[in-house]
């Protein structure tokens, strides 16, 4: 009697350790796909709060609701205010004149002081306005007291006032005005040129 080989798949009998060898690399190329996958997911899983949801708080107003929509947008207009100084200024040593460009955009409806002073040295006030109505401008000012050589920190500080609202003693006397909210800045640098 004749033997037989026994016959099963090419590559996959217990003699053929290549087949073997090829199935085990597959799965291993398998499981390094899904955690390659999976990796961002694991690294992130510390970092993001799981509490989250998508979504935005101006989602909340139903959409569509155009007239609510302006009423808000109105709203925040009324308690803005834009501001324009130059980008830095220059003068001579010795000088106490500079360009400073200052305006009240005429997009605003409130009136606008201006105070100019050194970051490092707030109490220190080197100029301030009067009272600029919208549209106005200072193209140049006069600084308090000339500054040394060297280029100085400064802060451009605009402080809004509710236009035709004054706070009068009982006597009449000006106290002042409404503030318009809080100050806006800009920090500007005020190169002061050696003399030559």
């Amino acid at each position: 009697m004749k033997r037989r080989k026994a016959r099963g798949r090419r590559g996959m009998s217990a003699r053929n350790p290549r087949g073997t060898r090829v199935l085990a690399l597959v799965v291993l190329g398998l499981a390094f796909a899904a955690a390659a996958l999976q990796a961002p997911r694991l690294l992130e899983a510390g970092w993001k709060d799981p509490r989250v949801s998508l979504g935005s708080y101006d989602a909340l107003a139903r959409e569509g609701d155009e007239a609510r929509d302006l009423d808000r947008q109105a709203e925040a207009d009324a308690y803005s205010m834009d501001i324009s100084c130059a980008a830095a200024m220059e003068l001579e040593e010795g000088q106490t004149s500079v360009e400073a460009r200052l305006e009240n955009p005429s997009t605003n409806h409130c009136d606008q002081r201006i105070r100019i002073f050194e970051r490092e040295r707030p109490d220190d006030l080197l100029f301030e306005s009067g009272a600029l109505s919208p549209g106005e401008q200072l193209q140049t000012v006069d600084l308090s007291h000339p500054l040394e050589a060297g280029t100085h920190h400064a802060v451009v500080e605009f402080q809004g006032y509710e236009r035709g609202v004054s706070l009068l003693s009982n006597e009449g006397r000006l106290l002042g005005h409404n503030s318009f909210g809080a100050s806006c800045a800009a920090e500007v640098d005020i190169i002061c040129r050696p003399q030559e």
